[in-house]
């Protein structure tokens, strides 16, 4: 699959949880998901995007794609790899000073890098939720570009929206921003924040787990 926008039914067996930007740290993911005791097969995991990059096993995350209880979106890490193995000779310096040292080898894309590299590209820019509460969710890497959730799908089809769906951060610096309109939440990664962080119905999950005491959070919609 590589439609820009998805939708993903309720799950009707077990729980969901969307984990922040794990940025290749697949040992701290799997610590935390037997603490919680995720049971694949009955559990869903949904990812904000940034799987790989600034960690030690970006391989082993972007590998999570293949699972089919775990959902993701791109990120802008995901981009630029795409980007740079597309051709983007100012890309690649821009991505090995971001984390993509992994992925560079004598100045072209590693082997690895481009192993993973038709995973991400089946990631969508967004997708949206249907919790079996009857709560819809929509996720997008940094910010929803648009006032109501039921415009994502065209909005992903536009280039300028993309960006912003990848790299913003004007909504997360806003305190008590406007609502987006046609979903119970949206929630995104990219920006680091101490905690996890409210802004009208948008929640910042991304607590920075490659930085030194930052954490990954894996938030239980079930509970939210």
């Amino acid at each position: 699959m590589n439609e820009l926008h998805r939708h993903v039914p309720p799950n009707r067996f077990g729980r969901d949880f969307v984990v922040s930007d794990l940025h290749g740290h697949l040992a701290v993911l799997q610590r935390e998901l037997e603490r919680r005791f995720f049971t694949p097969g009955r559990d869903r995991l949904f990812s904000v995007g940034d799987l790989i990059d600034r960690g030690p096993d970006s391989p082993g995350t972007a590998a999570l794609i293949r699972e089919r209880w775990f959902h993701a979106v791109r990120g802008n890490h995901e981009d630029m790899l795409l980007r740079t193995l597309g051709g983007d000779r100012r890309m690649l310096d821009m991505w090995r000073l971001n984390g993509g040292e992994w992925g560079i080898e004598r100045e072209q894309p590693s082997a690895a890098a481009r192993a993973v590299a038709p995973l991400c590209a089946t990631l969508p820019y967004a997708i949206t939720l249907h919790h079996r509460n009857g709560k819809r969710f929509g996720i997008c890497h940094a910010q929803c570009p648009v006032s109501d959730w039921g415009r994502i799908a065209e909005a992903a089809q536009d280039a300028l929206l993309q960006r912003e769906m990848l790299w913003a951060r004007e909504r997360v610096r806003q305190r008590d921003a406007p609502p987006t309109t046609g979903v119970d939440w949206t929630i995104h990664g990219h920006t680091v924040v101490h905690t996890p962080l409210a802004s009208g119905n948008a929640m910042f999950i991304e607590t920075g787990v490659f930085l030194p005491g930052g954490t990954l959070t894996l938030l239980c919609l079930d509970e939210l």
